[in-house]
């Protein structure tokens, strides 16, 4: 990266925290200085400062942002699909916790069942993946040992 793309790199993002101070002048412009030149950061630092939309926020940073690389968006995009499968597992946690301590005893019956299905199923499988001997090939076994 030549001097000369870092330094309007540098004017681009000061120009995006020239837009959001303007826009919410009480936004401690020191914090906001020491964020990352990132779009995802500003935004998410914008949002916990002030009592907005999300669009409006994100419109007005992304307005003024420098357009990223692909490598760089598909890291935010990645970034963001892993947080939200975050908490969605999170969620998911919650709410089984909240039926098992609604129904102790049904989760634990159910769980049992389940087991002892699964555990059928496994041995079933395991049991048909096993090579089978003829009649020919036990009596061999059994005569000449």
């Amino acid at each position: 990266m030549t001097t000369k793309t870092r330094t309007d790199d540098k004017a681009a993002w000061n120009r995006v925290r020239e837009a959001v101070t303007e826009r919410w002048p009480n936004i401690n412009r020191d914090e906001l200085h020491d964020c990352p030149d990132d779009k995802c950061t500003i935004t998410d630092f914008v949002k916990q400062q002030v009592d907005a939309s999300d669009e409006e926020i994100e419109s007005v940073v992304g307005e003024f942002t420098p357009h990223e690389s692909i490598a760089s968006r598909v890291a935010h995009t990645a970034s963001d699909t892993l947080h939200q499968a975050g908490e969605s597992a999170q969620f998911a946690y919650m709410r089984a916790d909240e039926c098992i301590a609604k129904r102790p005893t049904e989760s634990v019956i159910t769980s049992f069942v389940a087991g002892m299905v699964l555990g059928a199923t496994v041995t079933a499988l395991w049991f048909s993946t096993r090579p089978q001997t003829n009649a020919w090939d036990q009596i061999k076994k059994r005569s000449w040992g």
